[in-house]
């Protein structure tokens, strides 16, 4: 009959512990809140590694468009100096062949003035008397006007001066006007050069030109197309 009291006496021993409910809520509360401190630490932190990352590539964008800018003005440069180099070329050699063209001209001019004086102091030019070396139209500035140019020689010219008379006629289908001389009758001993302008009647656009000459020696006339020369 011992055994009961050694049961009640350990009965007796157990502490009663209180629980409280409060406390197990705030030590989930403060596991949350460290959890969202993490979140935001990690969030933020997130943030500002991107933040630099952009940065970095702001300032790399910054940097490559400086240097593109700085080639691309460059390059404008050396562009604006090849094109000016190549203009002061192409003016050079425009002008060089135009002097080309005017030295070659001269050339042309200067040999049939020599044939021209050749053909004066040839002993077979006496055989004729009188010559038109020359006759061209040229345009002139106003409308209904025209340029010409008239050269006649003599041959036999050992003797002294001579008088001589000279006209011109146009004439289109069966119309022929006059056109006037500035100087009809003339004396001469080598040749005799005339120029000047004529003006034509409204709406007569002339198909030939005849010229004539006369003098004491005898007489020459020439008939030509009514043509304008380029120059």
């Amino acid at each position: 009959m011992a055994r009961p009291p050694r049961r009640r006496d350990r009965l007796q021993r157990i502490m009663l512990v209180p629980v409280s409910p409060l406390r197990q809520l705030s030590t989930r509360a403060a596991y949350i809140l460290l959890a969202l401190v993490c979140v935001l630490l990690a969030f933020m932190a997130g943030r500002w590694s991107v933040h630099q990352s952009a940065a970095g590539v702001a300032k790399q964008l910054s940097q490559l468009n400086k240097s593109s800018a700085t080639q691309l003005r460059s390059m404008e440069l050396q562009t604006d100096i090849r094109l000016k180099e190549c203009s002061i070329i192409q003016a050079g050699s425009e002008r060089l062949q135009e002097d080309n063209l005017e030295l070659l001209a001269s050339l042309a001019l200067l040999e049939d003035r020599i044939a021209f004086y050749k053909r004066l102091a040839a002993p077979q030019s006496s055989a004729n008397s009188l010559t038109i070396e020359q006759f061209e139209l040229l345009p002139a500035k106003r409308p209904g006007q025209v340029r010409y140019r008239l050269l006649v020689t003599r041959g036999n010219a050992a003797g002294s001066s001579t008088s001589a008379t000279v006209s011109a006629t146009a004439s289109a289908g069966g119309r022929v006007i006059k056109l006037d001389m500035p100087a009809p009758r003339f004396q001469f001993r080598y040749y005799q050069q005339f120029s000047g302008e004529w003006t034509l009647p409204a709406g007569f656009v002339p198909e030939r030109v005849d010229i004539q000459v006369r003098s004491a020696a005898g007489s020459i006339s020439r008939r030509y197309k009514w043509e304008l020369q380029s120059r």
